[in-house]
């Protein structure tokens, strides 16, 4: 539902709370505010008034028009066809800025006459499209005072008003009107509601309807209008709802739905009414079906007409049109099934009061039925406070249930509640203590734990083979092929590609064979060999994998998890005659979706020379750490070219990650933003020795607000000694960032890098 802050004024003194106390407090009791708009108009665009026109000498299509702006009167050229003398219009002065149209205002000089301003139309401001032409004001924009020139457009109260989009759950349809939120609003501060007298229903005639249809109400009154032209005010706000129509009285009686939530509809006269075998009522006119009262609206009645305000029990509405699916109207049943507002009597009222500032014919009050009955609840104040777990005093309680409309009797600690008509949500006890929860707080309920005496039957065992399982499932689907060795090895190929060896003592003393002599320190060598045989087979893709157990030189078990790829990622095909070959960013990417995200890191000289196996059997400058969680997992690189000419192998690349290191990660529910993510390039110049995790993770420890990650986009050379980076900043707040705030987070990551890396913006 769209809320203009200036209706709910219509209702309530707001004039103490701030809009964002207001939201913030609406969206603690349910009312979610989704969205705050405010009008942001231009300062420069003004109140002013058409003096005299006249056609411009030089072009047929354009007005030149004198213009009062309560500084003065300006010379505007205007191509609008709308433009007349008297007319309060919008004027744009000089220097003013349109964001809707990109315009800045300057004089200018239009087929040889000089023109200092512009009229704007609704589209030119940023409103929705009224009509052709110019904006016309009138002074329902300013709550019906006098418009005064050289008065700002923002400072009038519709346009200094804010738009609050709030989301309503689908059991609040009593809030999907400007007067159900007031009356939310004036429990939340103790503020005295305020809405139009009604009619004594008892004066009127009853009309012909059973007695015992008591989920209905309904009231009608003839209107005799001559004519009927909208204000500014009711056009404007039923275009922000997307609901403007060509029919000024349907626009009428729309605006007045808004205000009310009465369900308010016009018919030609004379009119019948006859109740179907459903308990549904008809509206028949000369013997011809207008309308299936408020599930099929009637159409065209023009201005003298029966105005009929209607109200049919939501559930009894929802169950009948389930089981019957009768003809009804979506936009009308939506409404009508959620809850209109029951007082049918006080949206005529509310009708007569909008007429008198159209000075129109007023109301004539003609026929009126209702034999709705309120709903009576009894409870003890210990049923709501076990409920909720919260000690509460027997005044509190009176005094939340009394501020939201409910009528209450209290003796001792017995309640007698009789819920309001428009509360079609309240059916039970459970619901009384959901709207005393609303106002006290659910941050007040003290926390309790859970009472839990099941035994847990939680197998470690088998959750780890699970896992496991689960990321040779992931490798497969990649196209790599799971491979199964022996736990031995030969342990002259673990000493020339450089992995350590099981110390002599704890070596094997009776191996099976000379060719597996020893047991393994590593998954590569075997891997090796595989690849090895599958490329003396013919084959010119390889893409292999193994989850298996390694020992160290103490003959200490662990399970490690390996890779390789080599010859061709895809064979030949179209259009790629010749194949596509394996890359180490391919390949990188390939582990990421099996393991989930991580990074690397160099290899200095010393670590090479700690563990030889980095130079023997991974290419020495085109290998890495991998890092998980800040730590050391693994090693990824191509092959050593060496090796791959001595092996006779397909050059290609190959990891190995620590399995103990690979845990399943535990769902974990995370805040995330509904607003879409910003990112922003930059191009920076460092040192060539540099390494883009020392960016990325200075960067993240300085915490910047708003900054969720860096990523890298490309690396070329600047010069002998520097490097040009581009990096990608990924910005996401839980509300939306001005350019300004979105700078601000640029400004400071280039702050830190320049502090840091002496990094310079290209």
């Amino acid at each position: 539902m769209l809320l203009h802050t200036a209706h709910l004024a219509q209702f309530l003194d707001i004039s103490c709370l701030s809009v964002p106390t207001l939201c913030a407090d609406l969206s603690r009791v349910g009312l979610e505010v989704e969205g705050v708009h405010a009008f942001n108009l231009p300062a420069e665009v003004v109140v002013a008034q058409v003096v005299s026109k006249s056609k411009h000498p030089n072009a047929e299509k354009l007005s030149l028009c004198e213009v009062d702006s309560g500084n003065g009167v300006l010379q505007i050229v205007c191509g609008a066809k709308n433009v007349e003398a008297g007319q309060f219009v919008a004027l744009a002065l000089k220097g003013a800025y349109l964001p809707a149209c990109n315009l800045h205002i300057k004089p200018s000089t239009l087929r040889g006459v000089e023109s200092f301003g512009m009229l704007c139309s609704a589209l030119e401001l940023g409103l929705p499209k009224l009509e052709e032409g110019i904006l016309v004001l009138d002074s329902s924009i300013n709550a019906y005072k006098p418009l005064k020139l050289g008065t700002p457009l923002k400072e009038l109260v519709f346009f200094a008003g804010t738009l609050l989009d709030i989301g309503l759950t689908p059991n609040r349809g009593d809030c999907a009107s400007v007067l159900g939120v007031a009356r939310e609003v004036a429990a939340l501060y103790g503020l005295k509601l305020t809405t139009p007298s009604v009619q004594a229903p008892v004066k009127a005639p009853t009309l012909n309807l059973d007695k015992s249809a008591k989920h209905l109400a309904l009231a009608y009154a003839r209107l005799n209008a001559p004519s009927l032209s909208l204000p500014l005010e009711v056009r404007l706000s039923l275009a922000l709802q997307h609901a403007l129509s060509k029919d000024p009285l349907d626009n009428l009686l729309a605006y007045v739905t808004h205000l009310s939530g009465v369900i308010l509809h016009a018919y030609p006269t004379p009119l019948e009414l006859k109740e179907d075998n459903l308990g549904f009522v008809r509206a028949y006119s000369q013997g011809i079906e207008l309308s299936n009262i408020a599930l099929d609206p009637p159409k065209n009645a023009g201005l003298n007409a029966l105005i009929e305000a209607s109200f049919l029990d939501p559930t009894y509405t929802a169950t009948r049109l389930n089981a019957h699916s009768p003809k009804h109207a979506a936009g009308l049943t939506q409404r009508t099934t959620r809850g209109s507002e029951p007082q049918v009597l006080l949206g005529l009222a509310l009708l007569q009061e909008v007429l008198k500032t159209l000075n129109a014919p007023a109301l004539e009050l003609e026929s009126f039925y209702s034999q709705l009955e309120t709903q009576s609840l009894d409870f003890h104040l210990t049923d709501i406070t076990s409920l909720l777990g919260l000690e509460l005093s027997v005044n509190r309680v009176k005094d939340i249930l009394e501020s939201l409309g409910f009528g209450v009797e209290v003796k001792r600690d017995r309640f007698s509640v009789q819920v309001p008509l428009f509360r079609h949500d309240i059916a039970q006890i459970a619901d009384i203590a959901e709207e005393i929860l609303r106002f006290v707080g659910i941050e007040h309920i003290p926390p309790v734990l859970l009472d839990l005496n099941e035994q847990t039957s939680h197998n470690p065992h088998y959750t780890r083979h699970s896992f496991e399982r689960t990321l040779a499932a992931k490798a497969l689907a990649l196209q790599f092929k799971e491979v199964v060795h022996y736990l031995f090895a030969k342990k002259e190929h673990l000493e020339q590609l450089g992995y350590p060896t099981l110390q002599e003592n704890l070596d094997l003393q009776n191996p099976i064979s000379s060719d597996l002599n020893t047991l393994r320190t590593s998954l590569i060598p075997g891997l090796l060999q595989a690849t090895a045989h599958n490329k003396n087979l013919g084959f010119k893709s390889v893409a292999l994998f193994e989850l298996g157990s390694v020992y160290s030189a103490n003959r200490e078990e662990t399970q490690q998890l390996a890779f390789i790829a080599s010859g061709l990622k895809s064979l030949p095909h179209y259009p790629h005659p010749k194949g596509t070959e394996w890359d180490f960013y391919a390949f990188a990417n390939a582990l990421s979706q099996i393991l989930g995200n991580f990074s690397v890191q160099s290899i200095s000289p010393q670590e090479q020379k700690e563990h030889p196996c980095l130079s023997t059997a991974y290419h020495p400058y085109q290998s890495a750490w991998v890092l998980m969680g800040g730590q050391k997992v693994g090693v990824i690189g191509a092959i050593n070219p060496v090796l791959v000419q001595e092996w006779d192998l397909l050059e290609g690349f190959m990891a190995e990650i620590q399995g103990n290191a690979l845990k399943p990660k535990p769902y974990i529910a995370q805040e995330f933003s509904k607003l879409p993510t910003s990112f922003r390039d930059l191009t920076l110049i460092l040192d060539k020795n540099c390494p883009f995790s020392a960016l990325q993770e200075a960067l993240l420890e300085a915490k910047i607000p708003d900054l969720k990650e860096v990523l890298a986009l490309d690396l070329y050379p600047e010069n002998a000694n520097q490097v040009a980076l581009s990096v990608r900043l990924k910005i996401q707040s839980a509300s939306a960032l001005t350019d300004a705030q979105l700078q601000e987070v640029v400004q400071r990551a280039l702050s830190v890098l320049e502090s840091r890396f002496n990094a310079q913006l290209k």
